[in-house]
This record gives structure tokens, sequence and C-alpha cells, in this order.
């Protein structure tokens, strides 16, 4: 038997070796009580910290690039767009002359 210390109520307890070697290094929980708060925190728990983090870090050269060609592409659509419909209608945005 291998010794465990919950993460929840913080109780020492004997765990199996085969149970040990699946948990890959966590810590089990002592009880079916215990697991169910543990599931519960791990549901509600938040992510702000790994977002906040993710923030903080400067953007490489490639996240740089991305927004770059995303914007690009934006205003190419638009464009694209507004020229669709000029052929469309046969007027330019902005004359006021009328045609035909």
């Amino acid at each position: 038997m291998v010794s465990h210390r919950c993460p929840i109520c913080g109780l020492t307890h004997q765990v199996r070796e085969a149970r040990a070697e699946l948990a890959y290094g966590r810590q089990l929980t002592c009880s079916p009580e215990c697991e169910s708060e543990r599931r519960c925190r791990m549901r509600h728990r938040r992510a702000g910290s790994l977002v906040a983090a993710e923030r903080e870090r400067p953007a490489s050269r490639w996240q740089k690039l991305q927004a770059s060609v995303a914007h690009v592409l934006h205003v190419w659509v638009i464009a694209r767009a507004q020229a669709d419909l000029v052929l469309a209608t046969g007027r330019i945005p902005g004359d006021r002359s009328r045609r035909g």
C-alpha cells in the first residue's frame, strides 16, 4: 500500500499500488464525498489566471503576422463587396450625378 494525502480534506490514507500507478502523480481523494467536491471545484475553477498569463506574454512574430493578415483580408473583403455593389447598381458611392 502507498500513502497518499487527500487534496480536499488533507487526510492521509492508504492506496493500492495499482491505483497509485494509475494516478500518474496526482493525489487521490480519500472518499466519494471528497471526490465529488474535487470534481465540483474543477468544474467551477476559473481560468482567469491562465488568461491573464497569456495576455501578459508579448505577442510573437507569428501572432503579429496573423493579426496583420486578418486585417488586410478584412479590408480586401469589404473593398470587394463594395466593388460588387458598384457593379450591380452602376453607381459610384459618393457620386451624386445620375446616370441612365
